[in-house]
């Protein structure tokens, strides 16, 4: 399926703590696994690295869609951290994905 990134409307953050014991090589196998099997009309659009947490941005349409298509990808060890919110791609604000239950804000560094 061809996908236009220029009609997608979210931006799904994938997001991940990192410091000097980080595992920078598992972090982008799940950005290859992402790119290779999310799927579903969903687009990964690259990561950063940065002030302590590395993102994973998905374009889509449906960001509960793609989140629960990136799920199973996402390694064992790097599912305690993960934080996953969405925002609209002209928005600024984000809404919780995981841990749904977060009260927080959700910022990217």
């Amino acid at each position: 399926m061809d996908v236009d990134a220029n009609r997608m409307k979210y931006q799904l953050v994938l997001q991940f703590p990192i410091d000097e014991h980080s595992d920078f090589d598992a972090l982008i196998d799940l950005e290859d696994r992402l790119l290779r099997r999310i799927g579903g009309g969903h687009i990964v659009d690259g990561h950063d690295f940065g002030s302590g947490e590395m993102n994973i941005f998905i374009h889509t349409n449906d960001p509960e869609e793609a989140f629960r298509n990136a799920l199973p990808q996402v390694d064992a060890n790097l599912l305690p951290n993960l934080r996953a919110a969405y925002r609209e791609l002209e928005g600024e604000e984000y809404h919780w994905l995981h841990p749904s239950d977060s009260q927080e804000e959700f910022t990217i560094a």
